[in-house]
């Protein structure tokens, strides 16, 4: 029997037992070890994002291949042979390889028109019914990217490779259409200011400042999210319980860069008067990435002239691609004696105690929660 997590309604999660089989020929079975709670998981577990029920959730994991049919691709992304027992991290996505963006963009494979997702679009009511990672076993796809882990990445900090696309992916967003030599865009010495320290806003610096940036600049106002982003390379965060109205942020920042603003904004949080804030906070002919509104918080007024006197880049930075998993493993191994990154993980929870670790997820109770399936 597997068990698994089942979100059969919003805000009804339980642990339901499915029959184990072989995996179908051209599929594989994964022993999940580690799944991270993703801040769209609580959304969809309160019904605030529509998904399909019931599903078993999770798509932040990583684990150990168990087995896999005849006609399943067994190497990795890179061309590695895989072996049972094998440690490794995937894509969750799963593109259709026919639409428009899977032929003529498919550097922009997170916008295919056909997607399935692990833990968000598929459900459980077909076989092989656990295809999320809030499981004991989950089935992959023979389309599956996979990637085994370099020796000095662990199956814990493995689970983090999705925050860490987000966030890799979101900063080079700010790479183009930049040119670095002329100014523009991220590049060395570029001065980066990140919105919300969430685990992604977090690793978000945390990368910036692996690339160069300087000065890193992280605002929030949860003490243990401050505390934990002194670690992971920020050289300042402002805090918001110290700083309550916007001038006195946007004077704080203008004050660690020259007088102007930051080069770079990434805005985390998800709600509208952050987005209002990050142009405040950029300098004139600086970018903003939009990553924090994968969901509909609401909107605000824009007075569009704004945007022209500032000269400003605005663009939006929606999930990865696979290959960013790529880009989250390079880092992780590099960057291992560097940042604590097992230390992100300040809750880890049983399968049976899913539930708590969305909610505690929700109610910001940790930096980052855990569901832990490892013997």
């Amino acid at each position: 029997m597997i068990r698994a997590a089942v979100l059969r309604a919003p805000e009804e999660l339980e642990i339901a037992s499915f029959p184990g089989s072989a995996p179908p020929r051209d599929g594989a079975v994964l022993r999940v070890t580690h799944c991270g709670v993703c801040g769209t998981d609580p959304h969809m577990y309160t019904g605030h994002l529509a998904v399909p029920m019931p599903l078993v959730m999770g798509h932040e994991f990583a684990g150990v291949l168990e087995g896999w049919g005849p006609d399943f691709p067994a190497r990795d992304v890179y061309g590695v042979d895989l072996r049972p027992g094998d440690p490794v991290a995937i894509g969750t996505t799963l593109s259709c390889g026919t639409c428009y963006y899977c032929r003529f963009l498919p550097q922009r494979q997170n916008l295919c028109q056909n997607v399935d997702i692990y833990g968000i679009t598929l459900g459980c009511d077909e076989e092989p019914h656990v295809r999320g990672g809030y499981a004991d076993l989950t089935y992959l796809f023979p389309q599956t990217w996979l990637f085994k882990l370099p020796s000095n990445v662990s199956l814990k900090m493995a689970a983090l490779s999705d925050p860490i696309a987000c966030g890799t992916r979101a900063l080079e967003r700010a790479f183009a259409p930049g040119m670095p030599w002329a100014g523009e865009g991220m590049g060395l010495g570029r001065s980066v200011v990140v919105q919300g320290l969430g685990p992604i806003g977090i690793l978000t610096g945390a990368a910036a400042r692996a690339m160069g940036a300087l000065p890193v600049i992280g605002i929030d106002r949860i003490p243990m999210r401050i505390e934990m982003a002194s670690r992971f390379g920020f050289d300042e965060v402002l805090s918001m319980e110290e700083l309550p109205d916007v001038e006195d942020r946007v004077q704080a920042v203008r004050s660690m860069t020259r007088g102007l603003g930051a080069d770079v904004v990434v805005e985390v949080v998800g709600l509208p008067p952050a987005f209002a804030e990050s142009l405040r906070l950029v300098r004139k002919g600086g970018r903003i990435v939009e990553f924090g509104h994968f969901t509909d918080n609401g909107t605000m007024p824009l007075n569009p002239q704004h945007i022209v006197n500032l000269d400003v880049d605005i663009l939006g930075s929606y999930a990865y691609p696979n290959s960013q998993i790529g880009t989250s493993l390079a880092f992780l191994s590099r960057y291992a004696d560097v940042y604590p990154f097992e230390d992100l993980i300040t809750h880890t929870f049983s399968l049976d105690d899913t539930e708590q670790a969305i909610q505690a997820s929700r109610d910001k109770l940790c930096v980052k929660a855990m569901v832990v399936s490892e013997s």
